[in-house]
């Protein structure tokens, strides 16, 4: 027993992007904490586009939102803020993350995700309707709300740190927006798709210039399906 005591890490802490506190008896609290989780789950998406079509606006995505947490834990450290409620003396205490409230983090990555989503059903994505791109960014802005509102009710955060961090995410990712499209047309992500490793790999930036559609992709698989009877 002593020698297990002994290796004890006391620098070990939860893991706070999954560590999430709920109360147990509140359904909404238990809700909630799927909330809060919906960012992780939003890389995940973003990885596993990339992997399955080597798609270039994946990575981009990625690395906006990496830039933004960035941007958010600077700001953390500058104003210092605390948050409503203690979690304990290890909450991100001494860690590479800010253990301070202002901005909220989760609500500035959904206000960056939701503006630059939302900028590309508006301007980019070709070939949808009116309809569906107003459905697209209402979709978008109902995960942001719900996340927000996760983190005030589990009283991570205050309602002015939310909002305050989903004013910022909502400018960092329109800002974003325009510098991904000012590379474009400075044919900067050519340039980097012209690299070797990009090329082995088979990175594309398709996404942005005529997405292939499920209906598209569907009629292409029938059409391959019929000269593949002829043959036979």
């Amino acid at each position: 027993m002593a020698s297990v005591a002994s290796s004890f890490n006391p620098n070990l802490i939860p893991f706070d992007d999954t560590y999430i506190l709920y109360d147990a008896k509140d359904p909404l609290s238990f809700l909630s904490a799927y909330f809060s989780l919906f960012p992780i789950a939003v890389l995940v998406f973003q990885l596993s586009w990339f992997i399955t079509t080597r798609e270039l606006e994946a990575c981009i995505i990625a690395a906006g939102q990496v830039a933004n947490e960035i941007f958010n834990n600077i700001l953390k450290i500058l104003l210092k803020q605390p948050r409503p409620m203690s979690f304990g003396e290890s909450f991100q205490n001494d860690t590479l993350r800010s253990n301070y409230g202002m901005p909220s983090a989760h609500s500035q990555f959904m206000g960056f995700f939701c503006m630059y989503i939302g900028l590309r059903y508006c301007f980019r994505w070709k070939g949808l309707t009116r309809a569906k791109r107003l459905l697209g960014v209402i979709m978008v802005c109902f995960m942001a709300s719900c996340v927000c509102f996760s983190r005030v009710y589990l009283r991570y955060h205050t309602l002015g740190q939310v909002l305050v961090g989903f004013t910022v995410g909502l400018a960092t990712g329109s800002t974003y927006f325009l510098l991904v499209g000012f590379l474009r047309e400075w044919k900067i992500i050519d340039w980097v798709l012209s690299w070797n490793l990009a090329q082995i790999l088979y990175v594309k930036d398709s996404c942005n210039l005529a997405p292939i559609t499920l209906e598209e992709e569907y009629h292409e698989y029938q059409r391959r399906l019929q000269k593949k009877s002829k043959r036979m």
